[in-house]
């Protein structure tokens, strides 16, 4: 009797390790499955977040290729400082917007940084803008200055003042502005190193054969 007791409680064991193999097999899977949804999503979006009003990827109304830029004048992120834009005028002014906790800002964000090494003593001039409305409190902010050492002007856009008046629709968005301030590249989504320079060599030529 014990013995079948025994045989009993192995075989109800062994049922109960395989039903949870079983279960934590298919949560595995799922976990894949939605992984590779959440990537393929990320790839067909061109690396584009949605901001914090929910809105989709799609064109953009904001200020477009060959518009003035608008002036602004925004404190920066550490100390009392404030960065107008206009008393950058003169060099070509990479504009990048972001917030902390967009992905494609994050992985986009050391190219920015290098292709600021590469050109700033070429008359070149890379701001980063954090659209600090969408974001849920400013220690995230100076986390994410301070885990890339981010080597350029970094703004707060406290009031919303870029997101509204550029209408910012999408993180990240990057604007490229002529010496005459003018737009001369607006792109929403991820942007890697070498378009970056592209962008910015195909503006450069345009720009100086104009001129």
């Amino acid at each position: 009797m014990k013995i079948r007791r025994l045989v009993t409680l192995i075989i109800f064991l062994t049922a109960v390790g395989l039903g949870s193999y079983v279960i934590y097999d298919n949560q595995a899977e799922q976990n894949d499955d939605e992984n590779q949804r959440l990537l393929d999503e990320y790839l067909a979006n061109e690396g584009i977040e949605r901001n914090d009003r929910g809105e989709e990827s799609g064109p953009s109304s904001g200020l477009q290729v060959g518009d003035k830029a608008l002036d602004f004048e925004l404190p920066q992120v550490y100390g009392d400082e404030q960065l107008t834009l206009s008393e950058l005028e003169g060099n070509y002014v990479v504009l990048n917007m972001w917030a902390s906790w967009c992905p494609p800002c994050r992985d986009e964000m050391p190219d920015f940084i290098n292709f600021y090494e590469k050109y700033k003593d070429d008359g070149v001039e890379v701001v980063g803008i954090n659209m600090t409305t969408q974001e849920r409190n400013n220690e995230a902010v100076e986390q994410f200055v301070e885990d890339f050492n981010i080597p350029f002007y970094t703004v707060l856009d406290e009031d919303g003042e870029i997101l509204d008046g550029y209408e910012v629709r999408h993180m990240p968005t990057t604007l490229i502005i002529d010496p005459d301030g003018k737009v001369a590249m607006r792109r929403p989504g991820f942007i890697n190193y070498e378009m970056l320079e592209d962008y910015y060599m195909d503006i450069r030529q345009s720009y100086e054969k104009e001129a």
